[in-house]
């Protein structure tokens, strides 16, 4: 298939070796280093085997293994090219195939080291990426770095959560119109460099790895390292490829039922956390049924577990939740049946879904199973390492999933575990092996959970949005992005970010949600700035709501006015995704615009925010997937209903007075 995208490619396999589209994968020059025993990887010290072990109308897989000379280590490629969009991706296996003795030393694994050539680019290489999760205002910005000749530009994440000071989806433009985008599938400490020759003949070269590493494989052991999914754009703009990126990977990358339908965004309602006892949280279900809200999730987060104790209810989670991280009994104070089938079984007859926080990777002081296993934790981090302490916390964990029927699961993770992992490589030669090991661990917990309970759907939290990355959101949707959200906030700060989460993370995260912990009753500004695809309603937010006090009728219907709109937006998430301005930061003198269309419906909104030191009073916003000649019956937010031609409609006019929100909702007649 000779397209620009498989020209392009083929350019840098022949100045490096890398699949292509249109001619196949060459794994005889693969895109990764490593060293072994101080030799590298290489046709003479490793024997290659390739085989092709699916094709489909919408991708080729392959596999291709590279065994070493004294055939103990072997190095895979498990990698995928895709016929309908300019993706190739490959997920990088290291296995000792002796069930007796380690390997040798391994060193300086190289997940990516691409040539990127630069004679046909007409200016200086910039890096775009967007900002990670810190728990700040400035959550999720976009970042630009020029790259000149003879520099080299370099991201890290050192503190072993995979998009704590960077979204791991990095940007490198060539030019206007042509440019590659690396996305890391590693969901613990990351580096990627760029480098820029001083000769203008020689390629770029792009690395992306752990970081060091050198170490050895036990007899029979296999290790995970980073997989890297590779975008090619050409001949259109970083906008605009921004919804070729979104549709990719909601149609190859967010996680899907046991028929392979995507699992929809939730629209969720809280009890704020699992220190409320059966009555307090049946009394928020009931609220949410006498009132017809459109909720179908219902949420228990943290607070439910440990020895019994007294807790206290208003607060979300209450003060001691952290206190009993890795005790996984039920607090029987709070819950005397010993489980949480008073609340999960009224949820499932009440039709909807139920959903229970988790932290595995985490224990506390006093977890009872450090009695006689010490070993599965260092410092507070669970071994996911040690089969041993995996097949613990697996069978706790899946028992209650199992019990109860969850149909939710939410794991969160509120510790850096950099420290720790180089902490437990204390031994000579070995350098990353316990993050590598943790990693590996990480991934065959949630995956061996989802081949057990096939239609469930994991919700990815880590103090926030922390864990953002390839594999993390191939397996879990995200709706805390981040921690900033928690309680009232300066001026607008919660919800410009609320406002930068969904447009400049969406192309690559399509089903997130924002939280109302900060909204004001009546403040459709700010409640809509939160929303997206999903969101989470917690009442007790509300000056103690429902748990401490009634709402009254006009708050009732604010959030019945609220909510109807957001799970009428909600199915559109599922279709494309077009930004219509460039990625916001989180200055408040900004428009912000993004619209979601259902193609296969012909329908879907566009929504527009004028923030509060905006000057600009009016904005024209060119939606995507308009019919010029159609005619499209439009209504706004609010009621108003009209029939407009889609020429204009294609061309949105917005006028707006400062810190106000217009949003539309059009299906082609």
């Amino acid at each position: 298939m000779k397209t620009l995208f498989g020209k392009l490619l083929l350019g840098l396999w022949l100045m490096g070796g890398i699949p292509t589209l249109g001619e196949g994968f060459t794994p005889e020059n693969p895109p990764i280093f490593l060293e072994y025993d101080g030799r590298p990887l290489n046709a003479t010290t490793f024997r290659m085997e390739k085989t092709v072990t699916a094709q489909t109308d919408a991708l080729v897989e392959q596999r291709v293994t590279y065994t070493a000379w004294d055939g103990k280590l072997q190095v895979r490629l498990d990698v995928r090219t895709y016929r309908k969009f300019p993706v190739w991706e490959y997920t990088l296996w290291l296995t000792n195939l002796s069930q007796e003795a380690p390997t040798g030393v391994v060193r300086d694994i190289q997940a990516c080291r691409l040539p990127v050539p630069l004679s046909q680019t007409p200016q200086t290489p910039t890096l775009y990426t967007i900002r990670g999760s810190q728990s700040r205002p400035d959550d999720f910005i976009p970042q630009m770095f020029s790259i000149p000749p003879g520099t080299t530009e370099s991201l890290t994440q050192s503190h072993g959560r995979s998009s704590n000071d960077w979204i791991p989806f990095l940007d490198l433009s060539l030019s206007e119109t042509s440019g590659m985008l690396f996305a890391i599938g590693w969901t613990g400490s990351w580096e990627a460099h760029f480098t820029h020759p001083s000769s203008p003949d020689d390629p770029m070269r792009v690395v992306v790895r752990m970081g060091d590493s050198r170490f050895r494989l036990a007899p029979g052991e296999s290790l995970r390292q980073p997989s890297m999914t590779i975008f090619t754009r050409q001949g259109m703009s970083r906008r605009a490829f921004q919804t070729v990126v979104h549709r990719f990977m909601r149609e190859h990358k967010v996680p899907r039922d046991a028929r392979g339908n995507l699992l929809p965004p939730i629209l969720a309602v809280t009890a704020g956390g699992g220190n409320k006892p059966p009555q307090k949280m049946r009394d928020i279900l009931e609220y949410v049924r006498e009132n017809r809200l459109p909720f179908d999730t219902y949420w228990v987060d943290a607070g439910w577990y440990g020895a019994p104790h007294e807790d206290e209810l208003n607060s979300n989670c209450g003060p001691h939740w952290w206190k009993y991280v890795g005790d996984w009994r039920v607090n029987t104070t709070t819950h005397p049946t010993g489980d949480l089938l008073p609340i999960a079984d009224a949820v499932h007859a009440a039709g909807m879904k139920f959903l229970l926080w988790f932290e595995p990777e985490r224990m506390m002081d006093g977890a009872p199973i450090l009695e006689t296993h010490p070993e599965f934790r260092h410092g507070n981090l669970v071994d996911f390492g040690n089969p041993e302490a995996l097949g613990w916390i697996q069978n706790t964990v899946y028992g209650m999933i199992e019990k109860h029927r969850i149909d939710v699961y939410r794991q969160d993770f509120n510790m850096d575990p950099r420290p720790v992992w180089d902490a437990m490589d204390q031994e000579a030669d070995v350098v990353g092996l316990a993050q590598a090991r943790h990693i590996t661990g990480l991934y065959r917990f949630l995956d061996e959970m989802r081949a057990r309970f096939p239609n469930i759907l994991l919700e990815n939290c880590a103090s926030g949005g922390r864990r953002i990355d390839m594999e993390m959101i191939s397996r879990a949707h995200t709706y805390c992005r981040s921690d900033y959200y928690i309680g009232r906030k300066p001026k607008d700060t919660a919800f410009l970010l609320g406002q930068n989460a969904t447009l400049n993370t969406l192309p690559f995260l399509p089903f997130q949600g924002g939280e109302s912990n900060g909204v004001p009753v009546g403040d459709d500004y700010a409640a809509f700035s939160v929303i997206s695809s999903g969101t989470v309603f917690t009442p007790s937010d509300f000056d103690g709501g429902i748990i401490r006090r009634a709402f009254t009728a006009d708050e009732t219907a604010w959030f019945q006015k609220i909510f109807t709109t957001a799970a009428r937006m909600k199915p559109f998430y599922m279709g494309d995704f077009y930004p219509l301005v460039e990625p916001c930061s989180a200055d408040d003198d900004l428009w912000c615009a993004w619209q979601a269309d259902r193609p296969d419906q012909q329908a879907g909104f566009a929504i527009a925010f004028r923030r509060g030191e905006n000057n600009e009073e009016a904005r024209v916003f060119q939606l995507g997937n308009i019919d010029p000649a159609a005619d499209y019956d439009v209504e706004e937010y609010g009621g108003e209903k009209s029939v407009v031609k889609g020429s204009a409609l294609q061309a949105w006019n917005v006028a707006l007075p400062p810190r106000a929100f217009r949003l539309i909702f059009y299906r082609k007649r």
